[in-house]
């Protein structure tokens, strides 16, 4: 994993069923540490992609994480 993408920032979003719930905003690596059961949405703030409705899942967060 790179270093540096471990300690942006992201908003994180909990998925269940048909609702989301906002976690909050958190690292790449506290995103990643979150318990394996939860369906987690993570955006970018930066990015201003949870307006248009752009989310990551979680493995798609660590493949960023990678680089």
């Amino acid at each position: 994993m790179q270093e540096e993408n471990l300690y942006r920032i992201v908003e994180v979003s909990l998925r269940q069923g048909s609702a989301r719930r906002d976690i909050g905003i958190m690292t790449v690596r506290q995103a990643l540490e979150l318990p394996q059961g939860a369906t987690i949405e993570v955006s970018d703030p930066t990015l201003n992609s949870r307006s248009d409705g752009r989310y990551l899942t979680r493995e798609q967060l660590k493949q960023y994480a990678c680089g």
